[in-house]
């Protein structure tokens, strides 16, 4: 009996510690939420994010302004189109960005490959891909920062600028910026647009399971699948 309610207590605490912070974040700017989170934590223990999409400069761009050089991850898969490969290029030559690419276990990753897997289980072949890979950056982090952005899809809709996962502190700076805030920022600061953006896909993943669409309907086309697993 004790151990539970030592679990309640503590579960209790943990909710409103982000009751808190998302009180104390909301009415911030972007760049003062940022500002503020490299001040309140220990910026060893802040894990970035990117997947290199259409809308991820903007989050790059906060962070080089707070944090300069400090490591942003891109999980590459090892299916990202050749065109993200290269934004990712110019933006690191641009802005002086510290951009480190994680990739996959080789033996699994080429199972996936062998396999085409993407073509019968794309849930196994994330976790395979993007997933694992991320929970190792994971360790011995205790904020995740990412660029989620609320009106993205149902699943991002209700998200809030802090919240747990699985033992970890997200972060999401920018997740109630609207399509319009975010053209309105890459368009004041000059921002370079993904190249595959001005072919008509809205939202860029990997080569297999990315098609032209608005928005994210592109993504896993067909299928009831809406995220990879990295944010559920």
């Amino acid at each position: 009996m004790k151990s539970l309610q030592y679990s309640w207590k503590r579960a209790m605490k943990m909710n409103q510690n982000l009751i808190d912070l998302n009180n104390k974040y909301e009415n911030l700017t972007y760049l003062d939420r940022l500002k503020a989170l490299f001040e309140e934590f220990d910026p060893g223990k802040i894990l970035v994010t990117t997947s290199m999409g259409g809308s991820s400069i903007v989050l790059l761009h906060l962070i080089n302004k707070v944090a300069p050089r400090h490591p942003i991850h891109l999980i590459d898969t090892g299916y990202l189109f050749k065109e993200t490969h290269a934004y990712k290029e110019h933006l690191m030559d641009q802005f002086d960005l510290n951009i480190v690419d994680v990739q996959p276990r080789k033996s699994s990753h080429d199972f996936t490959t062998k396999y085409q897997v993407w073509n019968n289980d794309t849930d196994f072949c994330c976790f395979i891909n993007k997933v694992e890979p991320m929970a190792e950056l994971k360790k011995g982090k205790d904020v995740w920062i990412s660029g989620l952005l609320r009106f993205q899809n149902a699943n991002r809709a209700d998200k809030h600028i802090f919240e747990q996962s699985k033992g970890l502190l997200k972060f999401h700076p920018i997740i109630d910026m609207g399509p319009e805030d975010l053209n309105l920022y890459r368009t004041i600061y000059e921002l370079p647009t993904h190249p595959l953006q001005y072919e008509g896909y809205g939202s860029i993943g990997c080569v297999h399971c990315t098609k032209k669409g608005k928005g994210r309907e592109g993504r896993w086309q067909g299928q009831e699948k809406t995220e990879c697993g990295l944010h559920v």
